[in-house]
């Protein structure tokens, strides 16, 4: 995905959940987070070990949920 495609995706969730854009983090981020990739992050996700989102078929992450997980 591109990124201006994904900054546009972001910021519609941001303002659809009522929270700040730095909030919403793609896979990319949130594996920055704990050091793994976006696809480890993707994985995670899809086996229930992070709590992920998926808006069709694009995955996001909250960051104050990831935080919790700590």
């Amino acid at each position: 995905m591109e990124k201006t495609t994904a900054r546009g995706m972001v910021e519609r969730i941001a303002s659809l959940l009522d929270v700040s854009a730095d909030e919403i983090l793609l896979p990319d981020d949130a594996g920055a987070m704990f050091g793994v990739t976006g696809w480890a992050m993707y994985k995670r996700a899809k086996k229930g070990t992070a709590k992920g989102h998926f808006w069709g078929r694009n995955l996001f992450f909250i960051r104050k949920e990831l935080i919790s997980m700590i």
